[in-house]
């Protein structure tokens, strides 16, 4: 089976971001039952920033989008092609086929993360805003990620307590709390499990994805949500990944007037939680 992320054409802007403030971690949780997102612990990442550093992301954003663009229309190439030899391949090829075809499709859709955050980023990228019930999406969100779970044998245990709709992109958003999801996924111990909750929480969604595996150092924690970093090297190397997702993640939900934040603690596993306005 393949996968393979949809364009968007938007119109609508939704409400800036706001900054979040920080809260005391409470003691930790548990069991899902007992779980909600008042409990949650989080911590707040300031960004660190100087003009430096940010000349210097800029000149690595325009390399980047450059590779990407030009990486681009020869892939299209490819993924056509191979279309079209998925449906004239032998029975006996089939598997190699789908399997090169699948492996085109990733790449697809990291370089459209890529070309995504640039727009978002520059302020090019705005959204199609309207009611979206956030059953609804995480069950798309869960369903998609299905594969991931199963291949490393995870259970997910969630609780969904949010019957009001957010306001929101509903592809973009289901799209930010995949790639959440998708770094769960990816750092858990295996086999185990994630626990996904959302619940309303005043006049926001908080939904939060806790994973009990190999968590992020604290000295490394402001620096997740910069983009291409990766906590460890070796743990780039062992897990794979751009290191985009997150990123992507957090310009999508700023993107919709909300906020993500994390909590972790090494060899305890991560709290991503993420708050979206309600409609």
């Amino acid at each position: 089976m393949t996968r393979e992320s949809a364009g968007l054409h938007v119109k609508t802007r939704c409400i800036p971001a706001q900054q979040p403030h920080a809260v005391t971690p409470p003691d930790p949780i548990v069991t899902v039952e007992q779980l909600t997102c008042r409990d949650l612990p989080i911590l707040i990442v300031p960004p660190e920033t100087s003009p430096e550093v940010t000349r210097l992301r800029e000149i690595n954003r325009e390399i980047v989008m450059l590779l990407a663009h030009e990486l681009g229309t020869p892939l299209t190439h490819v993924l056509a092609y191979l279309r079209l030899l998925q449906e004239r391949a032998p029975a006996a090829e089939q598997a190699e086929v789908d399997l090169a075809l699948d492996q085109a499709l990733t790449l697809k859709n990291r370089l459209d993360d890529i070309l995504l955050l640039n727009q978002l980023e520059a302020g090019q990228w705005d959204l199609y805003c309207g009611p979206v019930s956030i059953q609804a999406a995480l069950a798309c969100v869960v369903q998609n990620q299905r594969w991931r779970l199963e291949e490393k044998g995870l259970k997910l245990h969630s609780k969904i307590a949010c019957s009001r709709p957010v306001r929101a992109d509903k592809e973009m958003l289901t799209r930010a709390l995949a790639h959440v999801l998708i770094n769960a996924c990816k750092f858990s111990n295996s086999p185990g499990h994630i626990e996904l909750i959302a619940q309303e929480l005043d006049h926001v969604c908080c939904i939060a994805v806790r994973d009990y595996g190999i968590g992020i150092p604290l000295d490394k924690q402001s620096h997740i949500f910069e983009p291409f970093y990766q906590a460890d090297l070796t743990h780039a190397r062992r897990y794979n990944g751009m290191g985009i997702g997150l990123k992507l993640a957090r310009a999508i939900v700023e993107k919709h007037g909300g906020t993500i934040q994390v909590y972790s603690e090494v060899g305890h596993g991560s709290t991503f939680t993420v708050t979206i306005p309600l409609a």
